[in-house]
């Protein structure tokens, strides 16, 4: 999973069914907003800001190389982004956990639970279901769970697996396993399919205590969207809306998902990292930025420089290139900046100026391969901070397009032809 401030969003689902093409649709609901059951009338924006930033920052320092022989690693947040509500075993229960398009496995915690966070819900019990199978470890599915086909036995041959952070602050551990996900609910007429989870019995980090796990929207072969490919046609799509929106934004996954022929829609292709055996990360190649009259290269082309991240808030750009971005952005407002910003800012102006700010904003335009995006600043670009407006860009060792220059963009992922498209929009409404 490489953060707005961090989007914490609640899906709810609904589905059609039409011509033999599956398509499902989840409404998402900011954390912070008043319709999520997360909200705190009593918190301050300053306070859920501050509280983002932390998420993110953490989220971001904890993208690095694995430093340990587990494989793969996947990258998942406990206070992430979003909440997706499923209904997993036979008879079914209800389950939360966190989508992520940076991960891989779907994944929840697991009776008998040896080490586990903390869970206000029932733990799943998978000998309560008579639905729950073990994977057996020669299975194709466990071996591609490991680099170079290596599989893990447990007892009676069962698929063991292990998931971890770079830095092995957070884990899961477990068996695979296949069940029964119902994704309309309890009812017997919702949409039922069997697909492989990971049963984790040790799991650790800081997550929610309303999330039982995580389901992945990654490239790999064990994601949510993998295994139901060729239903959903390899396709999926998101929508944004505003920090502390009252309104729902949309998850996607089939055919109702596409925007690539739409009006005004652009797209670019994705590409894996060769050093992630499961290619689960979605890489974009970054050429450059416009602000006002001014195009800043990225420097030599080098294929899928980006990291597109909706589990991450802010965009990260190279210090160097973040430096020049920085001094036109500066330049072209001419307001005085304040001095020592709170951490992790770079740049905050007083919010006295955010009409003086708005009115003098230079166009952006970030232009990745065959697509040009143009940003606003109060929706992609700034974001309140006590009495501040900071700049939602930071300096970094690499790039990552987070989720707020995404804000208000309808964003496909086409699977099948390795392209991520996008399209202005007001994601209240979609």
């Amino acid at each position: 999973m490489h953060s707005l401030p961090l989007l914490f969003f609640l899906l709810l689902s609904s589905i059609l069914i039409l011509t033999n093409a599956l398509i499902l649709n989840f409404d998402f609901i900011h954390r912070d907003s008043p319709l999520s059951p997360y909200y705190n009338s009593s918190s301050t924006l300053s306070e859920l800001t501050r509280q983002a930033m932390l998420r993110s920052m953490a989220r971001y320092k904890r993208r690095r190389p694995p430093q340990t022989d587990i494989l793969p690693p996947v990258f998942f947040e406990g206070l992430g982004e979003y909440l997706i509500r499923l209904y997993i075993g036979s008879p079914p229960i209800e389950t939360w956990a966190i989508p992520d398009t940076g991960s891989d496995l779907i994944w929840i915690q697991c009776l008998p639970c040896e080490t586990c966070f903390p869970q206000n819900g029932p733990i799943f019990n998978p000998f309560a279901s008579s639905t729950y199978k073990f994977v057996s470890c020669h299975s194709k599915p466990c071996r591609s769970f490991f680099d170079k086909g290596d599989s893990k036995c447990g007892r009676s041959t069962q698929c063991v697996y292990r998931y971890a952070y770079g830095d092995g602050s957070s884990t899961t551990f477990g068996e695979m396993a296949r069940d029964l996900f119902s994704f309309g609910g309890k009812s017997d007429d919702s949409f039922k399919r069997p697909l492989l989870l990971g049963c984790g019995h040790n799991n650790s980090g800081t997550f929610s205590p309303k999330v039982s796990g995580l389901v992945g929207l990654g490239g790999g072969p064990l994601s949510l969207v993998s295994q139901l490919g060729p239903e959903i046609d390899h396709t999926f799509s998101y929508c944004l809306v505003p920090y502390f929106s009252k309104s729902r934004g949309k998850l996607k996954l089939g055919k109702d998902s596409n925007i690539s022929g739409s009006r005004g829609a652009v797209s670019t292709p994705f590409v894996t990292d060769h050093r992630d055996p499961l290619r689960t990360n979605y890489y974009l190649t970054l050429e450059g930025i416009t602000i006002g009259n001014k195009t800043l290269k990225t420097g030599p082309k080098r294929k899928g420089n980006t990291l597109i991240d909706s589990g991450a808030t802010y965009f990260l750009m190279e210090s160097r290139f973040y430096t020049k971005v920085e001094a036109l952005i500066n330049k072209a407002i001419r307001v005085k900046e304040v001095r020592n910003p709170p951490d992790p800012f770079m740049l905050c102006y007083s919010n006295k100026y955010s009409e003086t700010i708005k009115k003098k904003f230079p166009k952006f335009v970030v232009h990745f391969e065959g697509a040009d995006i143009a940003l606003k600043p109060d929706q992609n670009i700034f974001f309140p901070l006590d009495d501040l407006l900071c700049l939602g860009i930071l300096p970094s060792d690499d790039f990552d397009y987070g989720n707020l220059p995404q804000v208000n963009f309808q964003v496909e992922y086409d699977l099948k032809a390795t392209k991520i498209s996008f399209a202005h929009a007001d994601c209240g409404k979609t």
